[in-house]
């Protein structure tokens, strides 16, 4: 009957008991993972909060950016920490040795832990490809256009700032509370063929929200001043007077690719800058490495089931702070030979898939000695 033929694709006990003891601690650690990671960022989001006046949607949904970012790393190390974990645990209790002496072997315990790891490395995958590269985008927009709110803090008194949204920019007196400033030059060159000259006794900075969309526009609002226009073709000078002019100033979007990481561009994207950029390049090297770090970190969780369930079964007098220790040191590793292999396949020593591949055949071979050491 069809029934029975497909009866082996039941889980048994085994199977369900050993995804228990995983899976739950896979979940604890991933967002006890994330929230160290996050706060990391305190001093950045605090930053934005005091200085820029962020508001707290804003400040949500850049730790929401910021989260998503993180669980390419963070799941891959929660996995790796809830088998070593688990299996620490049941080693300690003899739960190991009892079911090797009821004819289960350590390959059998693992076709559980095998699967589950197929599931994350799938979702690592989309996250890789698509929401990373999407959230790492939409934090520095909005790190950006926060920044460019409050842009009083980039002025100095009595001193001419160059790059100020692109102008030529000098106050005399600054009030970073008020965004008021006294005695204003400013020179215009967005318009090589139009430099304009701006003198003012009075000048305000303020933002334009608007309430469908989160990125306010720069008004530099200038009082009792003069525009000064020489147009060099015609050498003739042009001086209009005003008691109130507005300067709009351009918001940055940050949304250049010529000017984004590698790891902040879309799937799509990467693969057309690939085809534009050749191997021999230093741009194409970078590209295609980020193209093959994007699935070798996926793949890690395949490795991390032998050389997490190899070390676990070894005996620990405190399972669970054995257990976090030597997830820290093969993430240290596995960082280490990362950057590493960044580094070489840059350099064209290796080529960017064997670069990128390169921690990964490390995992391996440790997990082929660990597993081979603990199944008997």
């Amino acid at each position: 009957m069809p029934t029975n033929r497909l009866s082996f694709l039941k889980p048994s006990r085994l199977d369900l008991y050993l995804l228990q003891e995983v899976i739950g601690t896979f979940f604890g650690a991933s967002v006890f993972i994330i929230f160290v990671l996050l706060m990391f960022q305190t001093l950045r989001l605090a930053e934005f909060f005091i200085v820029h006046g962020a508001s707290a949607a804003i400040l949500m949904k850049m730790t929401f950016f910021l989260a998503i970012s993180f669980l390419p790393m963070a799941l891959p190390l929660s996995f790796l920490m809830a088998i070593l974990i688990a299996f620490s645990r049941m080693s300690a209790d003899s739960e190991i040795i009892a079911m090797k002496a009821h004819g289960i072997s350590l390959a059998r315990q693992a076709a559980p832990i095998l699967l589950f790891s197929l599931v994350i490395s799938a979702l690592s995958i989309l996250l890789n490809l698509q929401w990373v590269p999407w959230s790492a985008l939409a934090f520095k927009q909005t790190q950006i256009k926060l920044g460019n709110t409050k842009v009083v803090t980039a002025l100095k008194e009595g001193t001419f700032t160059s790059g100020f949204f692109d102008l030529l920019f000098f106050a005399d007196k600054i009030d970073t509370q008020t965004n008021r400033l006294q005695r204003v030059f400013i020179y215009d060159e967005r318009e090589p063929k139009n430099p304009l000259t701006y003198v003012s006794r009075e000048a305000e900075i303020f933002p334009l929200k608007d309430p469908k969309n989160s990125s306010p526009s720069i008004v530099l609002r200038l009082y009792h001043g003069s525009m000064h226009h020489h147009d060099l073709e015609t050498n003739t000078y042009e001086r209009i007077d005003f008691q109130t002019y507005n300067l709009y100033l351009k918001i940055q979007e940050g949304n250049d690719s010529a000017s984004l990481s590698p790891y902040m561009i879309p799937q799509e994207d990467l693969l057309k800058k690939i085809k534009e950029n050749p191997l021999s390049t230093h741009t194409g090297k970078e590209l295609r490495g980020e193209y093959w770090r994007r699935y070798a970190t996926a793949l890690s969780p395949l490795l991390f089931v032998f050389l997490g369930i190899g070390l676990g079964t070894f005996q620990n007098r405190n399972a669970k702070t054995g257990a976090v220790l030597k997830g820290l040191i093969i993430l240290l590793t596995y960082w280490v030979l990362q950057t590493y292999g960044t580094s070489v396949l840059l350099k064209g020593i290796l080529p960017p898939f064997v670069g990128a591949q390169l921690p990964n055949l490390a995992m391996l071979i440790g997990g082929i000695f660990s597993f081979r050491r603990a199944a008997w």
